[in-house]
């Protein structure tokens, strides 16, 4: 583990504090180089954390179980213990490109938000588990009627309400990608099956990129199986996750600090909240270009 150096932030400085075309530009820059940029002492509130994320991303991606802090942004509250590093919405058809927060106000100690470049992961990982992954994987898992009708509202293209959502949709946004099968219940819950890489590609470079350690907070724990049928095991989570250790860095969370993350290339998650957990104040955004 290593923590994050000063030379890894865009900061503002004491005379101007607006985010500039020249900011974002050197924002992006970083995007690309290191799949990370972080911006401090800029001027910020939700509103302006907003119009960043909307400078990135040309639709935005939301999560049906977190809560709203306005209509671009959303809450972040998984408990108080640690979190796996993960893809945001890895789980899902469609994760974002771009995820990001804004930390409205930190917390003294603890709750440092992990990053591991899944890029440098997946070359440091030995050839037998390089090979084990680099095949599709089957995720599968139940979901509420009112957690996948809100996520069909959000992602399909002619719909904007969940009340519109019926399973004609549903099936409709599983035809859009191969590999996806669901079945509903009498109660309306969804039994969910998605054949998902756990490597993702961006040009030449590969990168360990997957929810595969990361959270079941709001939903039910998935299971995952390889095309064999062989279901993934604590034992080869743990042994990831001990070489992942390796190349993450912890950031510690200054007042007004804004974060955005190649969610295709950077897993992120964080270490136990310790202390008062209402003093966190996280929001995340998370869109596609």
């Amino acid at each position: 583990m290593q923590f994050i150096q000063t030379t890894q932030i865009i900061q503002a400085s004491q005379t101007n504090q607006i985010i500039s075309t020249e900011i974002l530009a050197q924002a992006q820059q970083q995007l690309k180089t290191k799949g990370w940029v972080l911006l401090r002492d800029f001027e910020h509130d939700t509103e302006k954390f907003s119009e960043l994320v909307n400078c990135f991303c040309s639709k935005l991606t939301f999560d049906p179980a977190r809560e709203f802090t306005n209509n671009t942004t959303q809450k972040v509250d998984a408990g108080i213990a640690a979190i796996g590093l993960h893809i945001e919405n890895g789980n899902t058809p469609f994760p974002p490109d771009l995820v990001a927060f804004y930390s409205r106000k930190s917390a003294k100690t603890g709750s440092q938000t992990t990053l591991c470049d899944g890029a440098q992961l997946y070359d440091a990982m030995p050839e037998r588990l390089k090979q084990l992954f680099h095949s599709p994987m089957v995720v599968s898992r139940n979901l509420p009627q009112t957690l996948w009708k809100t996520y069909v509202a959000n992602e399909h293209p002619q719909l904007n309400d969940v009340a519109q959502v019926t399973p004609k949709h549903l099936q409709e946004l599983m035809d859009m990608l191969p590999g996806q099968t669901g079945e509903i219940n009498e109660a309306g819950d969804l039994h969910y099956r998605l054949s998902l890489s756990p490597v993702l590609s961006e040009g030449s470079k590969l990168s360990f990129a997957n929810a595969i350690m990361g959270p079941s907070f709001n939903y039910e724990a998935p299971c995952y199986e390889f095309e064999d049928g062989r279901v993934l095991t604590e034992g080869l989570k743990k042994e990831i996750a001990e070489l992942a250790e390796q190349f993450t860095l912890e950031l510690n969370w200054h007042d007004g600090d804004m974060i955005l993350i190649d969610n295709r290339r950077v897993m992120h998650g964080r270490r136990a909240i310790e202390g008062d957990p209402d003093r966190r104040q996280l929001v995340i955004a998370m869109g596609s270009n």
